[in-house]
């Protein structure tokens, strides 16, 4: 198996590669899932890979974020630029740029990130056909289901995240930090909201789960240290470190950590013996650490207490005197420099860094375990508190000289020098199959004093100086007692090595050709869809029950799209449901149409897909998964808005294959939405709340779906909520596969400025209404009815009197989310 490591810069880079890592996974300064690291410019990305490949390791590149229209043919020519650099691979999230690459870069290695959400093999199949190369899963799998993936799509290589901090939303479906603030983690600029605090509230009562922090969506560390023999046995082959926003010393500590287990494995498979490398990583950062959902049975999963490094346990407080002076019973070793916390209370912590350290009176550089240290501390603590070390100067120093001491040579190069007397002197160098061969500006002549002696060529052709390269062997031949000046001697070795160099690195990059890659992208970027004919948008519904789609039909809606997976309502829509509403609904009274669920893993109890497939013409999917299962059935297909439809050229991969309607992502702005050169088969929120979250953790009954412990199931005997520190309250919704939702706190509502949306000519307008009472869902689809009745009969509606009248109906305040704001 294969260990990947993050690097934000350069340091980080080096020590990965130091540390043993096989591949390094870094980004550009743009185009990036973490847009706050420092990453790398295009000449930092041409010396990472010319680093790496001389050490015969792999450098993939993150362009993981969804793309903007304008933004289009530049990233085309990055990554063009990329492949003429030799990076290994790059990583995708938009599944049109990735459609794009395919077409206008065969050569280019092609990965998809975690942020597309697969999570099954028939997402894994679709990718596969698109020319992807390997998958980054989904972090919510099980063992056996990565298993089943790679089972059934054996040509597509699997990675995982085996280490770093996790997600509590699935990757690629959360908008909670755009929400809050418009940073937009499908965008690259992550706010990490889900490590703030929240309250929880039952009702209208403030509850506190038992044992848990205020830092309710905040998950442990992943560590799977213990468990790499069985991703191997899932059909693993890459192993993931996240940390790009890490400083170096992390990325050190936790390649070493991780290369050591795998080289072990590698030698003695299925006895491993015991060494201290789970407790470096403990030592480096974390929040405690959890096998996430790899083991089914762990439940170990959040960090409520806090979403900073925690460190690891090294003592108690005996006593403290008046002036702070503080006595620590040790349970482990500590020095001078180290950084402690000692905690107060359950949110409170008092933070130290070592520079004095007293034990028996002497002033010592270090204590060890069963010993009492005395510091100076700058507040009050009580005897019993626990004392953590969070900050390990050794481990810090010891990291650091792997990437900052003077590196040795590490790889060998052979030589063979050829003299013969009135001829140029031939210098062959050999490395890795490689050889080259240059000639001296200056024929060989006969020496007067000094000839050039194998000694002298020895010490004249090994000064490689700062490259990674070391003369091993060296041979010569031809006629003894000649000369050449030796600065032409050392101008052949600078050539030689430089083609060397050069030879290696083109034997493992990605040789495109620039006229090729141009034409392909001016076919592939003209036209993107082909524009029809004007009309007037379609008015749209999404509801969770049978009685709440009949309710919005009788409101004037066009088509109602009805969820299946009993999400607010408890109770999944089967078969003779659907067929009784769809028998029950009057003549031209319009669409009742199935919603998938956005997961639906492989092990879950209950198959949509087969309860449905024969009683159904239309369906609307919210998963990659999906679309090749609808396509083959010939169903009429829509996709909701949780698919990040970010530009024209994904709009139209989706529309060329056989999709009718395609909901747009709700982080586009108005100003976006202009530039599409054709909405005609687009679909656009205009109204309701939109799920912001979704999670296989339940924080409610602290289960994580299916099969685990019983759970009392709070979420149907009560509405909880969360509130944030601005006094926002975000409801939270479950399905029946234990999925945990989590609702804006605001409704979107566009009804004043439905006229300026009708300019882009869209094809439908819909109306989010999941969480909505029946008084609500038919107020509101009557008032959209009769704007846009209104307006396609040349009426002006009185857009200010039906604000109000949703105002009165709907208790959650309005927002027009990012249609004027846009998105970071």
């Amino acid at each position: 198996m294969e260990l990947l490591a993050p690097a934000g810069n350069w340091d980080a880079f080096k020590a990965a590669i130091n540390n043993g890592a096989d591949a390094v996974y870094v980004g550009g300064k743009q185009f990036s899932a973490r847009q706050s690291a420092a990453n790398f410019d295009l000449q930092e990305m041409e010396k990472a890979v010319i680093y790496a490949h001389l050490r015969d390791r792999k450098v993939y590149v993150t362009v993981n974020t969804l793309i903007d229209n304008q933004e289009f043919a530049m990233v085309l020519d990055y990554l063009c630029q990329l492949a003429g650099i030799g990076v290994d691979a790059v990583i995708l999230q938009d599944i049109g740029l990735l459609d794009a690459a395919h077409a206008v870069l065969p050569a280019l290695s092609l990965h998809a990130s975690t942020q597309m959400t697969i999570h099954s093999q028939s997402g894994a199949a679709l990718l596969e056909k698109l020319g992807v190369e390997r998958i980054v899963l989904a972090r919510e799998l099980t063992s056996e289901e990565i298993k089943i993936i790679h089972r059934s799509v054996p040509g597509i290589k699997i990675e995982v995240f085996v280490h770093g901090a996790l997600c509590y939303g699935y990757s690629g479906q959360c908008l909670l930090s755009s929400i809050i603030g418009g940073r937009s983690g499908n965008r690259g600029r992550c706010a990490q909201a889900c490590r703030l605090p929240y309250d929880l509230y039952r009702d209208q009562d403030k509850v506190q789960p038992p044992g848990q922090g205020k830092y309710l969506l905040s998950p442990a560390d992943l560590c799977l240290i213990d468990y790499l023999q069985e991703l191997k046995e899932a059909g693993v082959s890459s192993l993931k470190i996240e940390g790009r926003m890490r400083r170096p010393e992390y990325v050190a500590v936790v390649t070493r950590a991780y290369r050591e287990v795998l080289d072990q494995l590698e030698q003695n498979p299925g006895h491993l013996t015991e060494f201290n490398s789970k407790e470096r990583l403990s030592k480096i950062f974390n929040r405690n650490f959890t096998t996430g959902y790899f083991i089914e049975d762990n439940q170990e999963f959040m960090s409520t207490r806090s979403p900073k490094n925690i460190g690891v346990m090294v003592g108690r407080v005996e006593d403290q005197s008046r002036s702070y002076l503080t006595r620590i019973k040790l349970s482990d070793t500590v020095r001078k420099g180290d950084g402690l916390a000692i905690w107060t209370g359950p949110d409170r912590v008092q933070a130290v860094l070592i520079k004095d350290m007293i034990i028996d009176g002497k002033s010592l550089d270090y204590g060890t375990a069963g010993q009492t240290i005395e510091i100076k501390l700058e507040g009050p603590v009580s005897p019993s508190n626990p004392v953590y070390k969070t900050h390990d100067e050794q481990l810090l120093s010891e990291a650091q000289n792997t990437y900052t001491a003077k590196e040795e040579s590490v790889i060998p190069v052979d030589a063979k020098v050829i003299m013969n007397q009135g001829e140029k002197m031939r210098l062959l160098m050999q490395c890795k199959g490689n050889c080259v061969e240059v000639v001296t500006a200056h024929q060989l002549e006969k020496a007067e004093r000094q000839p050039l002696t194998e000694e002298i060529l020895r010490q004249k052709i090994g000064r490689l100086g700062n490259t990674p390269f070391f003369l091993r062997n060296l041979t010569t031949s031809g006629d003894d007692n000649l000369m050449v000046p030796l600065s032409a001697l050392n101008d052949a070795r600078r050539r030689a090595i430089q083609d060397l160099q050069t030879k290696i690195l083109l034997g493992s990059s990605v040789q495109q050709n620039y006229d090729d890659y141009h034409h392909y992208k001016r076919n592939y970027l003209r036209n993107p869809i082909t524009v029809t004919n004007p009309i007037w948008p379609l008015l749209t519904v999404t509801v969770t029950s049978p009685e709440h789609a009949m309710i919005a039909l009788q409101g004037g809606a066009d088509r109602v799209y009805l969820t299946l997976d009993g999400l607010c309502t408890g109770k999944r829509v089967n078969m003779a449901d659907f067929e009784k509403i769809q028998a029950g609904r009057t003549n031209g009274s319009g669409r009742i149409i199935p919603v998938l669920p956005r997961i639906h893993k492989l092990l879950d109890q209950f198959d949509y897909r087969k309860q449905f497939s024969t009683c159904i013409e239309n369906v609307m999917i919210a998963s990659w998964a999906d679309l090749e299962w609808a396509r083959e059935r010939e169903f009429g297909v829509t996709t909701d808005y949780n698919m990040n439809v970010f530009n024209q050229y994904t709009l139209r991969f989706l529309t060329t294959r056989g999709v009718d309607l395609v909901c747009l992502s709700p982080e586009l702005s108005l100003k976006q939405l202009t530039r599409f050169s054709d909405l005609s088969q687009a679909e656009l929120v205009v109204q309701g709340e939109l799920i912001i979250m979704q999670s296989q953790f339940c924080i409610l009954g602290q289960t994580r779906g299916p099969g685990k412990p019983v759970c009392s199931m709070p979420c149907r005997q009560a509405s909880y909520s969360l509130k944030d520190r601005r006094g926002y309250r975000f409801p939270l919704e479950t399905d029946c596969d234990c999925h945990l939702y989590l609702f804006n706190s605001r409704t979107i509502c566009m009804a004043e400025d439905l006229e300026r949306i009708l300019s882009l000519k869209p094809a439908a307008l819909r109306i989010e209404a999941r969480r909505s009472n029946s008084e609500e869902l038919l107020t509101t689809v009557k008032i959209y009815r009769e704007i846009l009745d209104k307006l396609k009969s040349g009426y002006q509606p009185d857009f200010r009197n039906y604000i109000h009248q949703l105002q009165d109906v709907i208790d959650v305040p309005f927002t027009k989310g990012h249609y004027y704001r846009g998105v970071l």
